[in-house]
């Protein structure tokens, strides 16, 4: 359940491996996560979201790290979380769990593998997560079943938050089916990964199609050399209602 992201040789080196909310919780992209958290309570006074989507305008833009961390931060706190990967053609989620991606969403909804099988435990106290399973060149009719809806109901019952990790709004049109099950939307954006007007685009496309963004959320920020020991490092930002 760990991602861990390096500079070597100029380049991004990322292990799936490292959970920098627990590993480091003093640091400052663990500080920023918890004003995350403390943004989105405020967001969520009333309870009102529960499925929350998070998608982005292009891949790479540190999604799967972000609600890995966000969702470890909520078990602390005693909320019971469940981790879906909605990403079907590029699944991450198996990776941050160190695990496989085997018996997962589409070999549930395909009728191979009951409930019980599907839904896996973390190590992380009230984290549980599922998998995508095996390919399928269907994806759009997979994201529009019936059945899909109704066991997004069903983990609605069941926990506290369901995170649906998605992909991004420029590449394919997948996220604006899942946003149809979905409270609400964190949109994440890395800095330097997409340009403003693809960004723009990302976020009008959202907005045509009536889809609640509940905020966004800033990633791979350059920090200052020598602030809290880091030269480059994770930084969130939370803008409830701002894109």
């Amino acid at each position: 359940m760990k991602k861990r992201l390096k500079i070597f040789n100029g380049e991004n080196v990322q292990k799936y491996d490292y959970l920098v909310t627990k590993e480091q919780p003093l640091s400052y992209t663990a500080e920023s996560f918890q004003k995350v958290l403390i943004n989105l309570d405020y967001a969520n006074i009333d309870n009102e979201y529960k499925v929350i989507q998070f998608t982005s305008t292009l891949a790479s833009e540190g999604k799967s790290t972000f609600i890995s961390n966000l969702s470890y931060l909520l078990g602390q706190k005693g909320k019971k979380v469940i981790l879906l990967d909605l990403d079907l053609r590029k699944p991450k989620i198996h990776r941050v769990f160190n695990s496989t991606n085997r018996n997962g969403l589409t070999d549930y909804l395909s009728g191979k593998i009951e409930y019980k099988e599907m839904v896996r435990h973390s190590n992380e106290v009230g984290v549980d997560y599922i998998v995508a399973g095996e390919k399928t060149t269907a994806v759009v009719n997979v994201l529009e079943a019936k059945k899909l809806k109704e066991l997004i109901a069903e983990l609605r019952e069941a926990y506290d938050y369901v995170l649906l990790d998605t992909p991004p709004v420029i590449a394919v049109s997948d996220a604006l089916y899942i946003a149809k099950i979905a409270d609400g939307v964190i949109f994440v954006v890395a800095q330097n990964v997409a340009k403003k007007t693809l960004v723009k685009e990302a976020v009008e496309t959202l907005r045509k199609n009536e889809i609640n963004i509940l905020g966004t959320v800033l990633t791979q920020v350059n920090l200052k050399s020598g602030e809290y020991g880091y030269g480059f490092d994770y930084s969130y930002k939370y803008e409830d209602g701002e894109e």
